[in-house]
């Protein structure tokens, strides 16, 4: 019997020990301890998320122009519209660049006609307007019958401005948008608007210069052999055009009036229109550089000076190539760009 008792005295001993051993480590624990931090925990701690960042690239131009509808304007509007096919096919080429045109006269004593309200229907042309061409030929054809104090400036300041930008003007202008302005007119600008006031009104509207472009078809004072007409002209319109030369974000685009290459002219101004819209992608953020992938939809364009984008350090944009096919993705598609943010040690 007492060999039982120290039999069973010994087993308990014997789990006791054991218990207290196996609960040893337990016991002992501490939240410093490196063995018993979980491997997840510790990957996660390890793993450090590299800063994204993402541009949606959706360029827009709204594209105005002011014509001359004096009686001396016939010629003018009939050759301007033979050629504006050429000015359209050049925007409408970047089926990326969302543009609106629109027409504006130069009458502003009578207010039968224009007054700063666009002319044609519909009132602007878009990518999605049907017979895109024909359309703008109709718009450009604005007639003879203006008054013939011509005024350039009044016009778009009208047009931009309550009550026309909210009321029949609608929708035509953007802030967001590229601001393009055309004026063609073979006499002087008779506005009691000055260059100085012209220009503060579009800065102050666009909150950015380098939103604004400005061109001309005019009848020019200095020119060899001299345009029929033009040496009696005081034009301050050429004078605004030559004088914002002098900033990166104007560009005074002036084509004689007697030129007889007005479409390739047109052409070219398109060019300058999409090159300045819709060729340069500013990135918000400093990348790294072998980071950036840029996508067309379903489409990724490489990094390739020819056929697709190159960075710009000095700038921090990329520079699109002109041979990018647009087309090869729905009307409305995105360009997007995606990259690692920079991040100096």
């Amino acid at each position: 019997m007492r060999n039982l008792i120290r039999t069973r005295s010994k087993i308990r001993k014997s789990v006791l020990a054991v218990g207290l051993l196996s609960a040893l480590p337990l016991m002992s624990c501490s939240d410093k301890s490196p063995h018993l931090v979980p491997v997840a925990k510790l990957k996660t701690e390890d793993k450090q998320e590299k800063p994204k960042g993402f541009i949606s690239f959706n360029p827009k131009v709204d594209i105005l122009f002011v014509i001359d509808n004096s009686g001396s304007m016939e010629p003018t509007q009939q050759m301007l519209a033979l050629n504006i096919d050429k000015f359209a096919q050049g925007i409408a080429n970047t089926s990326i660049l969302d543009f609106h045109i629109g027409v504006l006269t130069t009458d502003m004593q009578e207010c039968t006609k224009s007054c700063g309200r666009l002319i044609g229907n519909p009132s602007f042309v878009t990518k999605q307007t049907p017979d895109l061409i024909q359309t703008l030929v109709n718009n450009f054809l604005v007639g003879i019958s203006g008054d013939a104090i011509e005024m350039m400036f009044a016009p778009v300041v009208a047009a931009l401005s309550s009550p026309l930008e909210s009321g029949v003007n609608k929708d035509f202008y953007r802030q967001d948008a590229m601001l393009a302005i055309f004026f063609i007119t073979d006499a002087a600008e008779q506005s009691a608007i000055s260059e100085a006031d012209f220009l503060k009104f579009l800065v102050d509207k666009k909150m950015d210069e380098k939103k604004i472009l400005a061109y001309g078809v005019l009848r020019k004072i200095a020119e060899f052999p001299p345009c029929p007409g033009s040496e009696s002209l005081t034009n301050k319109l050429e004078s605004f055009l030559d004088s914002v030369t002098n900033t990166d974000a104007f560009r005074g685009n002036v084509l004689s009036l007697c030129s007889t290459d007005y479409g390739t002219k047109l052409a070219e101004y398109a060019k300058d229109i999409v090159k300045r819209s819709a060729s340069v992608v500013r990135l918000n953020r400093l990348p790294q550089r072998n980071s950036i992938v840029v996508k067309y939809g379903t489409q990724e364009i490489p990094n390739d000076p020819t056929r697709g984008w190159v960075y710009e350090p000095s700038t921090n944009s990329l520079i699109l190539s002109e041979t990018i096919n647009w087309y090869a993705q729905p009307l409305g598609t995105e360009l997007t760009v995606d990259f690692e943010v920079y991040e100096p040690m």
